[in-house]
Order: structure tokens, then sequence, then C-alpha cells
């Protein structure tokens, strides 16, 4: 629990420093923390991350504190942590298939919500048509690369992480550092 927590904190940490566009572990912390985290923990402490470092970057950036429309990206954040959550006792190939599919899943619903309740680029309303919406989706596509990018290596270094502590000698438990009995002689 404290390694995955630490995982959140350091991807946290990483959205509000200086990075590529959209290279950013969101929808990793979400998949990641579905599958990683206890019942209790696996949907909140993503979710804090992400609305936290939110509250700072729109700070930073002189935006309203808070956009209601990103409620939406909220809610598709907290889906893709059930979808890990729902990977948990399945296939590996389950897992990596839940993992290929997150960025479209967040670009696709999110820019809908765009389309739904935001502006576009020339801060006009998208109209409430299906060429808006397809405007909506084309308007959006320079942003999925880094999504993809982001999301995809994210998940790979926090699976790894996760996968080399869970088969290592030495774990650690939310109280100490412990050893692991060895099946060696």
């Amino acid at each position: 629990m404290i390694l995955a927590i630490l995982m959140v904190a350091a991807a946290a940490i990483y959205r509000v420093l200086p990075h590529p566009l959209n290279v950013a572990p969101v929808a990793a912390m979400a998949l990641v923390g579905g599958m990683y985290f206890g019942r209790r923990y696996a949907l909140w402490v993503p979710l804090v991350a992400l609305v936290v470092t939110d509250l700072a970057l729109n700070a930073r950036m002189g935006y309203s504190i808070f956009y209601w429309p990103r409620v939406i990206d909220y809610a598709v954040f907290v889906g893709i942590g059930c979808l890990g959550m729902w990977t948990r006792p399945r296939s590996f190939g389950a897992k990596v298939g839940a993992a290929l599919a997150t960025p479209f899943l967040f670009f696709l619903i999110s820019n809908f919500g765009v389309w739904l309740f935001g502006l576009n680029l020339a801060n006009e309303h998208y109209p409430n048509t299906f060429a808006g919406l397809v405007d909506c989706y084309a308007a959006g596509l320079p942003f999925l690369r880094g999504t993809v990018i982001g999301d995809w290596a994210f998940m790979a270094v926090f699976a790894a992480v996760a996968w080399l502590v869970g088969h290592s000698p030495m774990i650690l438990t939310s109280t100490r550092l412990r050893r692991l009995p060895s099946n060696s002689p």
C-alpha cells in the first residue's frame, strides 16, 4: 500500500512539473490504482491526486480554481479505476487489453464532454451537431499522441515496480520491511 501511494504521489508531482504536452500519468494512476490498491483506496487515492494537481495547475495558469465540466473527466478517471479493479482477478491478457484501451477510452469520453459543455480553441462552443462532435474529436487528435505515450509508459513503469516488489524476497508492508521465506535450501 505504501508503495502504491508513493507511486501516485510521484505521478502527481510529475503532473505539476514541466513535461511534454499530455505526456502525463493521469489514466495510469487510475488503472494501476484500481489493479493494485486495496478496495478501500483503489478509486479515491488516484482521484484525490488528480483533483489536487488540477487545483495547483489551474491556480498556476490563472484559470478558475474549478471548471465544472471537468467532472466528466473525473468520472472517466473513476471508471478507469473500476476497470482496473475488474481486471484484478483476470488474466494478464485482460490487464494488457485494459492498459491498451485506457487512453482511447479517456479520449473518446472526455472529448465527448468537451463537445457537450466546452469551448473549442477559438473560445467558441462546438455546435451540438454530429459535425460539431467530429470537429471536437479532430481538434483533440494532437493531444491523443501524448496521452497514449504517457499512459502506456507510466502504466508500464507502475506495473513493473508493483511486479518487482511482489516478486522480490523483500516486501514493504504498511508497518515494516520484512523478508519473505525463501524456497531455497
